[in-house]
């Protein structure tokens, strides 16, 4: 197997596209073989586009599961399971602690 390997560049993805799309717009092919050319590009961006969205909002998902498990309590809360906290209240005013 001496061949070598040819890796094609950017321009010739886009130039892959283009005539790709080419063939669905401008070619003499019968009009179901044009429609299933487009609807293969229309549902490759559509899977390009999913997959990216997939991958926006499960790289947030991860960066939740990887905080700590136990969640920090609010103040109420804490303030409430420890029994030596002493509560005053001033005049009018809402609860110091």
């Amino acid at each position: 197997m001496g061949e070598e390997l040819l890796l094609a560049s950017k321009w010739d993805v886009g130039f892959d596209v283009v005539r790709f799309l080419w063939v669905g717009f401008f070619s003499s092919l019968p009009a179901w073989a044009r429609y299933t050319v487009l609807a293969l590009f229309g549902a490759t961006l559509v899977y390009g586009f999913v997959s990216w969205l997939r991958n926006r909002s499960g790289s947030a998902t991860e960066a939740e599961e990887t905080a700590p498990e136990a969640a920090p309590e609010t103040a109420s809360e804490s303030a409430a399971d420890a029994p030596d906290t002493q509560e005053t209240v001033r005049g009018g005013e809402t609860r110091v602690r």
